[in-house]
């Protein structure tokens, strides 16, 4: 019953945040949404906010497990850019994107939340990484691209994006969505130039000493 009660709480934060917001995250509305006794939260995770960090890593967690194996096979950034893309939309739908949000927020002011939201999002870029790193391979520019400087600009701008396109009247418009055809022409265009030639204009658009 304990591991139950916890992780229907757990799943409730994900849900209320998709649905109510910050505002929504007291003890009262949690215990209402998970369906047990508001107590339950403290007796489990102390406090609220505790709640909010656990619940964040987990769905982290999930996220990680869910698209580790489809980054495991890209070998182009348009196969990056669809598992971004299917983050983008099941993160809408499922509330991560919108606790994702709240996390972020909070750590501005909490250290502990700072904390858990960097572990996190290390988590998330490892993989990330891994995937970018085959990818450069494959276009034959390992050595010239920075894979890992480039790992870690892919996963700030799609997090990003997921999360302004997740806002209520999407107010920047379907920002995932709109830069659809730029992996592709990327893709074609590392494919088309022979590796020797790629290399030296990847070389010429690096930085100037």
């Amino acid at each position: 019953m304990s591991s139950t009660t916890k992780q229907d709480l757990l799943d409730a934060v994900v849900r209320l945040t998709a649905t109510a917001g910050a505002r929504g995250l007291t003890a009262r509305a949690i215990g209402a949404e998970a369906g047990v006794n508001q107590a339950l939260i403290f007796y489990h995770f102390e406090s609220v906010e505790n709640l909010l960090r656990v619940a964040y890593a987990e769905a982290t967690a999930a996220m990680v497990r869910d698209y580790a194996t489809a980054l495991g096979a890209a070998r182009t950034f348009e196969d990056l850019y669809a598992v971004g893309e299917r983050l983008g939309a099941s993160s809408r739908e499922d509330g991560s994107a919108a606790l994702l949000t709240h996390v972020m927020a909070a750590a501005h002011h909490d250290e502990q939340m700072a904390a858990a939201l960097a572990a996190s999002l290390g988590t998330w870029r490892e993989v990330v990484t891994d995937a970018v790193r085959r990818v450069v391979v494959h276009h034959g520019l390992d050595g010239v691209v920075d894979a890992d400087a480039l790992a870690a600009a892919l996963a700030a701008s799609t997090i990003g994006m997921v999360a302004v396109d997740a806002l209520p009247g999407a107010p920047l418009g379907a920002t995932m969505r709109s830069i659809e055809p730029l992996p592709r022409v990327v893709d074609t265009l590392a494919a088309r130039f022979p590796r020797a030639l790629a290399r030296r204009i990847a070389r010429s658009l690096g930085p100037r000493p």
